[in-house]
C-alpha cells in the first residue's frame, strides 16, 4: 500500500492542514523581502506526524464537532511546525544542501537566514500550542521539544555512542515526538488516559524502530555495530501489539498497515546494507 492510500481517511483533515500551513508561511513571509518560507513548504513531505496524529484521533472518535476539528488541525499544524523547523537545523547542523528535491534553505538563502527562519516555525508552533490548545499540552509538547534538542547534543557530543546511548539518542530525537503525536491526537478527542496510554506506546515503538531502519539504510556505523535491524522488527512488532485493545475501526487499521508501509519500504534496502 502507498502512503498516500493510509491518509484516505484523514485526506480532509491533511488537505486543512495544508490550508493552514500555506497562511502560516504566507503570514510569516509578509514581514520579510524574500519568501523564505513559501519556499520552504512548497514541496511537502509525506506528513508522517500529522497523519499519526489524525489516524489516533480517529481510533478513538471520529463524530468531532467544529470547535474540536479545528484545534485537532491547529495540534496537527504546530506539531509539523516543531518538526519542520528542527529539520532545517538538521540541515544547518549537517551541512545537508537538498531536500525534498529542492536546494536547503541553509543552501538558498545562507545559514543566518536559516536558522532565524527555524527559531520563527518554533515560535509559531507554541504560539499555536499557547492561544489555541490545552495548557498540558503546551507542556507536553514543551517537554518534547526539550528531549529533541538535548537529544541532539548527546548526538554532537558523541561520534562512537555505545548501546544505551544510542537508544537514548533516537527515543530523545525520533520515538519522544512520534509517542506525542498519537497521544496529544487522541486527547483532544477525548480518549481516556488508558487508550491514550496505548496510542503512545504505539507512536514510541514505531518511533524507535523507525529511526533504526532509516539508520541503516544510511549504512550508520554506530547503529550498525549497537543494534540490529531484527531490533528494529522487534520494536515495529511492539508497535502493533500497543493497540491490540482498541476498538476496530479503519483508522486503527491503518495504523497496523502504516507499520508495514515502514517495513516494506525499508526492507528492500536494509538487505543490501547488511
Amino acid at each position: 500500500m502507498r502512503f498516500d492510500e493510509i491518509s484516505i481517511p484523514i485526506k480532509k483533515e491533511l488537505t486543512e492542514l495544508d490550508l493552514e500551513l500555506k497562511v502560516i508561511a504566507a503570514k510569516l513571509d509578509y514581514t520579510t523581502t524574500e519568501n523564505i518560507f513559501t519556499y520552504f513548504f512548497s514541496i511537502p513531505g509525506k506528513k508522517l506526524r500529522p497523519t499519526l496524529t489524525f489516524l489516533s484521533a480517529g481510533a478513538i472518535n471520529n463524530e468531532l464537532t467544529p470547535s474540536i476539528k479545528d484545534k485537532l488541525v491547529k495540534l496537527a499544524a504546530g506539531l509539523e511546525l516543531i518538526h519542520s523547523a528542527s529539520l532545517i537545523h538538521d540541515d544547518i547542523i549537517d551541512g545537508d544542501l537538498m531536500r525534498r528535491g529542492q536546494k536547503t534553505l541553509n543552501k538558498a538563502f545562507g545559514n543566518k537566514i536559516a536558522v532565524l527562519a527555524g527559531d520563527a516555525l518554533y515560535s509559531r508552533a507554541f504560539t499555536i500550542f499557547s492561544d489555541v490548545l490545552p495548557r498540558e499540552f503546551s507542556q507536553a509538547i514543551g517537554r518534547v521539544t526539550e528531549s529533541m534538542c538535548i537529544a541532539e547534543i548527546l548526538n554532537a557530543n558523541n561520534a562512537s555512542p555505545d548501546r544505551e546511548t544510542y537508544f537514548k539518542i533516537i527515543e530523545g530525537k525520533t520515538a519522544a515526538f512520534m509517542s506525542a503525536c498519537c497521544r496529544l491526537g487522541s486527547l483532544i478527542v477525548g480518549a481516556s488516559e488508558e487508550e491514550s496510554n496505548m496510542l503512545s506506546k504505539y507512536g514510541e515503538n514505531l518511533g524507535m524502530a523507525y529511526q533504526i531502519l532509516d539508520d541503516y539504510i544510511d549504512e550508520d556505523s554506530t547503529a550498525m555495530k549497537t543494534v540490529t535491524i531484527e531490533e528494529g522488527f522487534q520494536f515495529a512488532s511492539a508497535a502493533k501489539s500497543s493497540i491490540d485493545n482498541l476498538k476496530d475501526t479503519v483508522y486503527k487499521k491503518n495504523l497496523i498497515i502504516l507499520v508495514d508501509y515502514v517495513l516494506d519500504f525499508y526492507n528492500p534496502k536494509t538487505v543490501n546494507a547488511l
